[in-house]
């Protein structure tokens, strides 16, 4: 009879998944997932595979922040859709093993985000919305090859929702390596 493959079954194997909203739920298991692979260390490595039209920024921050916490590097893998936090989560990966599948959906956008409450409250939240820029800025800065935040303006962060290919996304340094589709290999080219 064949086992079944299951989030348990995943985890046994340092494989992690991260489907739809970015959220608190979300955070939760995925930070308890990567402190207990480091504290077994049976693996030499936690494979991430995400497909996510994003989420929540701080529970997004959350999940890099034990990624970059982890001993054990998280290789990250996109598939389906990764896009607004799920790129961030996707770009924080161990540089050289972010992975995108041919056919995936990548999206970056600027912050967005809303409150309400008198003019106190809206100044306040503003303060932590300014925040929330920097740290995304600051973000891509560190795993990407646009370097300054005019040209994460110019070509990632625009006035409207920047999608891209994943050959695309490698030309900004967001990830490493478009993966082979196994089944129709690109043919080389002959020498002539």
């Amino acid at each position: 009879m064949e086992e079944k493959l299951n989030g348990t079954k995943l985890l046994e194997n340092a494989v992690i998944f991260l489907s739809g909203t970015i959220d608190t739920n979300n955070a939760e298991r995925i930070c308890k997932e990567v402190i207990s692979l480091n504290i077994e260390q049976k693996h030499p490595f936690i494979q991430l595979i995400i497909n996510s039209a994003g989420g929540y920024c701080s529970a997004g921050f959350a999940i890099i922040d034990i990624m970059e916490w982890s001993k054990l590097p998280i290789y990250t893998t996109g598939i389906g859709m990764v896009a607004s936090m799920g790129l961030m989560i996707f770009i924080a990966g161990e540089k050289g093993k972010r992975i995108l599948t041919p056919r995936t959906s990548i999206l970056s956008h600027r912050y967005s985000g809303g409150h309400s409450g008198n003019h106190s409250q809206i100044v306040a939240t503003r303060v932590e919305e300014d925040f929330m820029h920097k740290r995304i800025v600051t973000h891509y800065t560190q795993h990407s090859a646009l370097k300054t935040e005019q040209e994460l303006n110019k070509h990632l962060l625009r006035d409207v929702d920047t999608w891209m290919t994943p050959e695309k996304a490698v030309e900004f340094g967001l990830a490493d390596i478009v993966e082979v589709d196994r089944k129709n290999p690109v043919p080389k080219s002959k020498k002539r």
